[in-house]
């Protein structure tokens, strides 16, 4: 890699985080988080209900939140692993079939999960509504948001 680059591997209970630059590795954080862990400390019900997905929203603030002086900044990022691999799929499913997300896209889907929280039929929906899909979604999301990225590219396999 030759760009200035964030990769962030959703892993099963523990996520990994580094800034890339010039093919060096300048910053590599774990952070007690992944998409199992979540899924185990949060949501209770599929799909989750709203103050499930708030306490993950807490939950994932205090992972993420730490790691914004060295990694906030970085203009893209890459998403590997468990998390990527999820997302991929979902989209997938309901006829998404892009790999690079905004994070206003992110947002909108984000949106869509929470939508069926509060009540909207899940048969309307095109997407997975099981607590790894929603707890993959929020940890990028809250990812992205905190931490100033405006772009993600999903790299379900790594290159």
């Amino acid at each position: 890699m030759t760009a200035d680059v964030t990769v962030l591997e959703m892993r099963g209970d523990t996520s990994l985080v580094q800034r890339e630059a010039a093919a060096q590795t300048l910053f590599r954080r774990e952070f007690p988080l992944g998409v199992d862990s979540l899924e185990r400390q949060s949501p209770r019900h599929e799909p989750p209900r709203p103050i499930e997905l708030e306490h993950a929203i807490e939950l994932t603030e205090e992972a993420v939140m730490p790691l914004a002086a060295q990694f906030a900044g970085s203009p893209g990022l890459i998403l590997q692993g468990v998390g990527a691999a999820l997302i991929a799929h979902g989209l997938e499913t309901s006829g998404i079939a892009q790999t690079a997300l905004t994070l206003d896209e992110v947002e909108a889907l984000f949106n869509r999960l929470v939508s069926v929280s509060q009540g909207r039929p899940a048969s309307q929906e095109t997407l997975p509504m099981d607590g790894r899909f929603f707890a993959a979604v929020l940890m990028l999301r809250e990812f992205m948001h905190h931490l100033h990225f405006a772009q993600v590219i999903l790299q379900p396999v790594k290159e």
